[in-house]
C-alpha cells in the first residue's frame, strides 16, 4: 500500500491500543440478571464466540455466586426461582428428557474444546462446577441436579473433561476446574452419581496420583505467593469425596493403587496444617474405622514408606501455622495429631498394620523356645524342632520393623512413646529392632543423644511383661522365644562389655544410669522367671517340662548378659559421701545380684562388713542427733540383704581405728528404738550370724541373742509414760524378745484372754530404771566377749562343762541355758573390766549383769548354776556399786519363780526378707543339695565346629563367646589333620586380628603367636597337652577383660619368652598362684578357684595325668585343704580334681603316691565339713578302692590298707 502523503485529511495519528486491566481484559460492567430470558440470551450458542461470550459466562458466574455466597435472602430467593426455571426441562415425558436451556452451555463447552479456546473452556468448566455446588444446597434443585449430573457423565461430555485432565502439569488453571467439577458430581445428593463416576475411572481417576504431587504452579513459584489454590489441594478434595461417599468395595479398589497412596503422603509435611489435619481425619474416619474394608487392604495402604512420611510431621513446629495464616493456634497441633494417628495405627490390629499370629500349631512352633541339645528328644516329643538354627526367624510385622528404624526415640518424647507402645503391642519387635539398629551404640559418652538413648533403653526395660504366652482364647501357646525374652530384659546394645565400660567411667551420671538400667533389668527378670514358673506349675505334665527348660535357659542367658559383679563392687566402694543416690543404687544392685544370681555373686566373695560398719556408724550418729537419713536407711537394708546371702561376712573383725566389731556395732544399733523395719531385718541377720558362729548346741545358739538384746533394751511396755504405746508399731521380732508368761491351760480355762503387761513383770521392774542406758564401755566389753566366744567356742564350752561338774549341777548342760558359754566369757573377762579405764562405768556394768542374769533365769535356765556363776563374779568384784546390783539378784525369790519364758524369734511370713525371689533360699538350696559326682571327661568326636565358628563372628565376639578358645583346643586333637587345620585357622585369625581396631589386639596377638610357635614343630606328630590348650583358651578370655583378677599375671607369663615350656607349665601356674601374692587384695581364693578349674579341664587323658605327676601337682594342692579359710566352692573343686584323676585311671596313683586313703579321714577329722562334702569324700574313697589296681595296692601296703580304711572313716564320721 502507498505511503499516506503529508497534509492529507487522514494525517491524524492512529489511536493507541486500549490498555488492559490486570485480568487481561478491559474493565466491563456485568449485567444484572432478572429473568430467564436474560440467561438464555447470555448463554446462547454462536459460531463466532468471542470476548463477549466469555463476558456472558462471567456474568452468569456472578449470578451463581450471588445465590451461593450472597447475604440478601430476598434476592437469593428470587434468583433461585429464576435458576430453577432455567434448569427445568421443556418436556415432561421420560423420552429425551433434558434441560433445554442448559444444553446451550454444553454446546459452548464443546465448541471451546474444538477451537482449543482454553479461556472459554476453563470458564465454562468452572461455571458448571459452581452451578452444581450452588444447587446442591437446596432440595428443590434435586431433580434438576440429577439430570445435570447424568448429562455431565455422558460419554461425549466425559471426553470434554478428559481434555482438561490430560493437560500439561503446568496448566493448573485448566486442571483445577475439571477436578472441582468431578468433586461436585461425586458429592451431589450424598453420592448419587459416585458409582457412575468410578465406572468411568479411565477418565475420572486418570492421573490423580500426578495431581496429588502438584504443589507449585507452572513457573515453579510457590502457589501461596500467587494467592491460588494448588492442584494438590483440589485433588485432595476430590479423593476425600470418593473416600467418604463410595461403597467399601470401591474404596478398597481405590486404596489398592500404590502410586496413589505414595503421592498422597509423600512430602506431607509441606502441606498447610489444615490440609494435614483433613488428610489424617479422613484416613481415620473413612478408612481405618470402616470395618467393611478388609484389614489386608488397610495394611497395603500404610506401608513403611507411608508411615515414615507421616512420622516426618514430628519435626514440624508451630511456626508453620503462623506462616500459613492460621489464627487458632491450638486448632492444628500437627505433632499431636500425627502421634495419635500413628499410635492407633501401630497398636490396633483391626487397622491392618499390626499383625497377630494365628493360634495354631505353626504359630506355636515359631514362638517356641529353641531347645538345648541335652533335651532334643523331649522337645521332639512335644512337637518342637529338634535342631537349633543360627538364622533369625522371619518377623511377622515386617512393616512395623522397617518403620521403627526411621524413628528417633532418643531425640523426641513422642517418638519414644510411639516406639514403646509398638513394642508393647508386638514384643517380638524388641529383639529385631536392636539387632537392626546399628546407627547408634551404647558406648559411654556424655552427650544429649546418649542420655536420650539411655532413657529410651530404660523405658524399654521397664515395660510390663508381654502377654504372648497366652493366646486370645486363653490357650497356652508355650513360652516365647528365648531371644525375645532375654532382649526384652537386656536389649542387645547393653552387652556386658559396654555395661562394664559404663560402670568404670569417671562421670557419675553415666555410672548411675548404667546401674539404674541393671536394676530395672533385674526387676523384670524376676517378674519373668516368676511368671514362667507359675505357668509351669499350672501347665499339664506334657507341657510343664517346656516351661522348666525355658526358665533354666533364661537363667543361663541372663547371667551371661550381666556384667561382672566386680565392676559394681568397685562403683560401690568408690562412692564418696556426697554420692548418696549412686551409693544407694549400687548397694541395691549388689543385693539383686545375691538374690537372683547367687552363684555369680558368691564367686566374687564380696565382703560387705566394711560397708556395714560405716553405715552402722552413720545410723547410730543420726539416732543420737535425731536425724533420720532416709537414703542411708535404704543402703543399710540393701547391705543387710547382701549379708544375709553372703557366706563371707566378717562379723567378728574390728575395722581399723574402731573399738567395736561389725557385730558389736549392729548390736548397739539394735538397742535404739525405731519405727521402721530396719531394726527387724538387722536383728534377724545378727541372730543368724551368731547362730553360725556358735556351732555346738542348737538350743543354746538360738536363745543367746534374744537374751542379750532383751538385757540391753528397756521394756517399752513397762514404761508408765508409754503405757498407751501401740505394740504393733515396733518390730515384730523385737516384740518376741520380751518376756511373756506361758499360758497355763489348767489354771486359765479362757485361752482367748489377752495377756496384760501390767503387774506380770513387776518382779523385775526395779531393774528398768528410767535413767539407765547401756554405756559405750559396756558395748566394748560385750563386743570383746562375743568376739572371744566366736573364736574360741570349744574352749568356753569346756569351761562350761567343767564349772557344771564343779558345782555338781549335772543337769545344767542339759537344761535350757542359752548363754552358758557366754557366762564363761564374762566370768573370765570380769576381772579385767575393773581397770582404771572402765572403773567409772562399773555401776553400769553391774546393772546390766543383774538384768542379764535375771532374764536368763526367768528364761528357764538352771537357777543353781546361774547363782554359782553370779557368786564367782561377785567374789572378784571390787567395785561396791557393781556388788550392790549383784547382791540384789542373789538367791531368794528372784531365782525361784520360773513362770516366765522367752519366746524364740521367728521369721514372719510377711517379712520382706523371707520373700526374696531366689535369694537366701536359693543359696541354701545350692549348698544343701545332694552331692553329684563330677562327670568324666568327654571323648573327642569326629566333628570339630570350632574350626570355622570364628568366621561367623567379629573379632571381639569371637573372643568373648569362646570361639577362639575352641579353635585353640583343636590343637589338642588326636587327629593330625584337625591339628594342622587349626594351626592354619589360627594364623588366619592372627592376620584379621592385626588389621582390626580391637583394643586388646596386641596382647591377644602375642598369645596366639606364642601358642603357634610352641606347637608348630610338633603339630604333625603329637598333640598339644590339654593343660596347655586350656591355659591358652582361658588366657584369651582373661585378656579380653582388663579388669580380670589374673590380667597382670597372664601378661607377665606372655612376656617370659616366645615359646612355652609345656612340661613345666602346670608347675609354673601352681607356683604363681598358690605360693605367690594375688594381683588383687581379695583375689587369692579367686585365683585358687581359677587354677583348680584349669587343672580339672586340662586333665583329659592318662598322658595329662602323667604330666601332673611329674610336676608334683597333687602333693602341693592337697595341703590347701588344711586351710581353715578355704571357701567351700574351692574345696569342692579340689575334690572334683581328684575325681577327674579317678576317671582317667589315676586311682592307684592317688593311693600310692598321695596317700588319699589317709588324707580323707584327716579332712573329716577337722570337723569343718558339711554333709555334702562328707558325701563327696566318701564317694571318692569308694571310687578309688573300686577302680585301683588291687594287686599293686596290696603289695604296696602289705595287705593292710584296703581292709581297715572303711572302719577308720566310719569312726571318724561318727566322732
Amino acid at each position: 500500500m502507498a505511503k499516506r502523503p503529508r497534509g492529507s485529511e487522514d494525517a491524524s495519528p492512529q489511536g493507541k491500543r486500549r490498555k488492559l486491566t490486570a485480568n487481561g481484559s478491559s474493565k466491563t460492567i456485568n449485567e444484572d440478571i432478572s429473568s430467564v430470558k436474560q440467561i438464555q440470551h447470555l448463554l446462547a450458542f454462536s459460531q463466532d464466540a468471542g470476548p463477549n461470550t466469555r463476558q456472558n459466562i462471567n456474568t452468569f458466574k456472578v449470578f451463581l455466586e450471588s445465590i451461593a455466597y450472597g447475604d440478601n435472602a430476598e434476592l437469593q430467593s428470587t434468583r433461585r426461582a429464576i435458576l430453577l426455571q432455567y434448569l427445568s426441562p421443556t418436556s415432561t415425558s421420560n423420552v429425551d428428557r433434558q434441560p433445554s436451556d442448559a444444553s446451550e452451555l454444553f454446546k459452548l463447552w464443546s465448541f471451546a474444546t474444538q477451537c482449543n479456546n482454553e479461556g472459554l473452556y476453563t470458564a465454562i468448566t468452572a461455571v458448571l462446577a459452581l452451578l452444581l455446588k450452588t444447587i446442591s444446597h437446596h432440595v428443590e434443585f434435586r431433580d434438576a441436579g440429577k439430570e445435570l449430573c447424568s448429562l455431565l457423565l455422558q460419554r461425549e461430555h466425559l471426553k470434554l473433561l478428559e481434555r482438561g485432565l490430560s493437560a500439561e502439569k503446568s496448566k493448573a488453571h485448566v486442571i483445577s476446574p475439571c477436578l472441582r467439577l468431578l468433586t461436585q458430581i461425586v458429592s451431589f445428593d450424598g453420592g448419587y452419581a459416585a458409582k457412575r463416576v468410578y465406572r468411568n475411572k479411565d477418565i475420572t481417576l486418570k492421573r490423580l496420583d500426578t495431581f496429588l504431587s502438584l504443589r507449585q504452579d507452572a513457573k515453579g513459584v510457590d502457589t501461596k505467593s500467587r494467592q491460588k489454590i494448588p492442584v494438590r489441594n483440589v485433588a485432595l478434595q476430590y479423593l476425600f469425596a470418593n473416600l467418604r461417599l463410595q461403597d467399601h468395595s470401591t474404596k478398597t479398589e481405590i486404596l489398592a493403587q500404590g502410586r496413589l497412596s505414595r503421592s498422597l503422603f509423600q512430602d506431607i509435611r509441606e502441606d498447610p496444617p489444615s490440609a494435614i489435619q483433613e488428610i489424617l481425619q479422613v484416613m481415620q474416619d473413612d478408612v481405618l474405622k470402616d470395618e467393611k474394608i478388609p484389614r489386608r487392604a488397610k495394611g497395603r495402604l500404610f506401608t513403611d514408606q507411608v508411615l515414615g512420611s507421616i512420622a516426618t510431621l514430628y519435626s514440624l513446629t508451630n511456626d508453620k501455622e503462623s506462616e500459613e495464616g492460621e489464627t487458632n493456634h491450638r486448632q492444628y497441633n500437627i505433632c499431636e495429631l500425627a502421634h495419635a494417628f500413628l499410635l492407633s495405627l501401630c497398636t490396633k490390629p483391626q487397622y491392618g498394620v499390626l499383625l497377630r499370629p494365628e493360634v495354631d500349631a505353626s504359630a506355636t512352633e515359631n514362638e517356641g523356645v529353641s531347645p538345648p541339645i541335652d533335651h532334643t528328644e523331649k522337645y521332639q516329643e512335644l512337637g518342637y524342632p529338634s535342631k537349633r538354627t543360627h538364622k533369625r526367624a522371619a518377623i511377622l510385622n515386617s512393616t512395623l520393623s522397617s518403620f521403627l528404624q526411621t524413628l528417633r526415640p532418643y531425640a523426641s518424647i513422642l517418638q519414644r512413646d510411639l516406639t514403646l507402645a509398638t513394642f508393647q503391642a508386638a514384643p517380638e519387635l524388641i529383639s529385631d529392632y536392636f539387632h537392626k539398629k546399628k546407627a547408634f551404640s551404647f558406648e559411654p559418652k556424655l552427650t544429649a543423644t546418649w542420655l536420650g538413648f539411655t532413657a529410651f533403653l530404660l523405658s524399654t526395660i521397664q515395660m510390663p511383661l508381654h502377654q504372648t504366652m497366652v493366646g486370645p482364647r486363653g490357650q497356652v501357646l508355650g513360652p516365647p522365644a528365648l531371644s525375645d525374652m532375654v532382649e526384652s530384659i537386656l536389649p542387645l546394645p547393653l552387652s556386658p562389655k559396654v555395661l562394664s565400660r559404663c560402670l568404670n567411667q569417671n562421670v557419675m551420671i553415666i555410672k548411675f544410669f548404667a546401674i539404674k538400667i541393671m536394676i530395672a533389668a533385674f526387676d523384670k527378670y524376676a517378674q519373668t522367671i516368676h511368671h514362667i514358673r507359675s505357668m509351669s506349675r499350672s501347665a499339664p505334665d506334657s507341657s510343664a517340662q517346656v516351661w522348666d527348660i525355658a526358665a533354666s535357659g533364661l537363667v543361663d542367658k541372663f547371667g551371661q548378659r550381666c556384667p561382672d559383679m566386680n565392676h559394681v563392687i568397685q562403683v560401690f566402694r568408690g562412692c564418696s559421701s556426697r554420692d548418696t543416690l549412686l551409693r544407694e543404687a549400687s548397694a541395691r544392685l549388689l543385693s539383686l545380684y545375691y538374690q537372683h544370681l547367687p552363684q555369680a555373686a558368691l564367686e566374687q566373695k564380696f565382703d560387705a562388713s566394711t560397708a556395714l560398719s560405716a553405715v552402722f556408724d552413720k545410723m547410730f550418729l543420726s539416732d543420737q542427733t535425731h536425724i533420720r537419713p532416709g537414703v542411708e536407711s535404704m543402703v543399710l537394708n540393701h547391705l543387710l540383704d547382701v549379708g544375709r546371702c553372703s557366706p563371707d561376712m566378717r562379723w567378728w573383725q574390728k575395722p581399723e581405728h574402731d573399738q567395736l566389731s561389725i557385730f558389736g556395732k549392729g548390736l548397739r544399733l539394735c538397742t535404739v528404738p525405731k519405727q521402721d523395719s530396719t531394726n527387724y531385718s538387722l536383728e534377724t541377720l545378727l541372730h543368724s550370724a551368731l547362730n553360725e558362729a556358735l556351732s555346738l548346741d542348737a538350743t543354746l545358739k538360738n536363745s543367746l541373742f534374744a537374751v542379750l538384746l532383751r538385757s540391753l533394751v528397756k521394756d517399752e511396755r513397762n514404761n508408765k509414760s508409754e503405757a498407751a504405746h501401740d505394740l504393733t508399731s515396733s518390730s515384730p521380732l523385737r516384740q518376741n524378745y520380751f518376756l511373756r508368761p506361758p499360758i497355763n491351760h489348767e489354771r486359765s480355762p479362757s485361752r482367748g484372754r489377752s495377756w496384760s503387761p501390767s503387774g506380770s513383770l513387776g518382779v523385775y521392774t526395779f531393774l528398768d530404771d528410767e535413767n539407765w542406758q547401756p554405756s559405750d564401755a559396756l558395748f566394748r566389753y560385750l563386743d570383746d566377749c562375743l568376739v572371744r566366744l566366736a573364736k574360741k567356742t570349744v574352749k568356753y564350752h569346756q569351761d562350761f562343762l567343767d564349772l557344771s561338774a564343779e558345782s555338781k549341777r549335772t543337769d545344767a548342760p542339759n537344761a535350757c541355758i542359752p548363754s552358758g558359754e557366754f557366762l564363761m566369757v564374762i566370768l573370765e573377762q570380769w576381772p579385767f573390766m575393773q581397770t582404771s579405764t572402765m572403773m567409772p562405768d562399773a555401776e553400769n556394768f553391774g546393772h546390766w549383769l543383774a538384768r542379764f542374769l535375771l532374764i536368763l533365769a526367768r528364761n528357764g535356765g538352771d537357777v543353781g548354776f546361774i547363782d554359782s556363776v553370779r557368786s564367782k563374779i561377785a567374789s572378784v568384784t571390787v567395785n561396791q556399786h557393781s556388788d550392790v546390783w549383784l547382791k540384789k539378784v542373789s538367791g531368794g525369790h528372784f531365782f525361784e519363780n520360773q513362770n516366765f519364758q522367752l519366746v524364740q524369734p521367728t521369721m514372719p511370713e510377711t517379712c520382706p526378707s523371707a520373700m526374696l525371689a531366689g535369694g537366701q533360699a536359693e543359696v541354701e538350696q545350692t549348698r544343701k543339695k545332694q552331692w553329684q559326682p563330677p562327670t568324666p571327661p568327654t571323648l573327642e568326636g569326629e566333628n570339630h565346629p570350632g574350626l570355622g565358628k570364628w568366621k561367623q563372628l567379629g573379632i571381639e565376639e569371637a573372643v568373648v563367646e569362646g570361639a577362639i578358645g575352641e579353635l585353640m583346643l583343636c590343637l589338642c586333637s588326636r587327629y593330625a589333620d584337625i591339628r594342622k587345620q587349626a594351626l592354619v585357622e589360627l594364623r588366619a585369625w592372627m592376620k584379621a586380628l592385626q588389621m582390626s581396631q580391637y583394643s586388646e589386639r596386641e596382647a591377644l596377638y602375642l598369645l596366639v603367636g606364642e601358642l603357634i610357635e610352641t606347637c608348630k614343630s610338633s603339630v604333625a606328630e603329637t598333640s598339644l597337652p590339654h593343660f596347655a590348650g586350656v591355659t591358652a583358651a582361658e588366657s584369651c578370655l582373661v585378656l579380653s577383660d582388663p579388669l580380670h583378677f589374673l590380667y597382670a599375671k597372664i601378661n607377665k607369663f606372655l612376656n617370659k619368652g616366645p615359646v612355652w615350656s609345656v612340661e613345666r607349665l602346670p608347675s609354673y601356674w601352681v607356683d604363681q598362684i598358690v605360693m605367690r601374692l594375688p594381683s588383687m587384695d581379695d583375689g587369692y581364693y579367686k585365683e585358687i578357684e581359677w587354677l583348680l578349674q584349669l587343672l580339672t579341664e586340662g586333665l583329659q587323658t592318662p598322658a595329662d595325668m602323667e604330666l601332673y605327676r611329674r610336676c608334683h601337682i597333687l602333693e602341693r594342692l592337697l595341703s590347701l585343704s588344711a586351710s581353715p579359710s578355704l571357701p567351700p566352692p574351692d574345696q569342692e573343686k579340689l575334690v572334683g580334681l581328684l575325681y577327674r584323676y579317678v576317671h582317667v585311671g589315676g586311682s592307684t596313683t592317688l593311693i600310692t603316691r598321695c596317700s588319699i586313703l589317709s588324707w580323707v579321714p584327716c579332712c573329716l577329722a577337722s570337723g569343718r565339713k558339711n554333709e555334702r562334702q562328707i558325701a563327696a569324700l566318701e564317694g571318692l574313697v569308694k571310687r578309688c578302692k573300686t577302680d585301683c589296681d588291687h594287686e599293686r595296692v596290696h603289695d604296696w601296703s602289705g595287705g593292710k590298707l584296703l581292709g581297715d580304711v572303711p572302719e577308720k572313716m566310719q569312726a571318724t564320721v561318727n566322732a
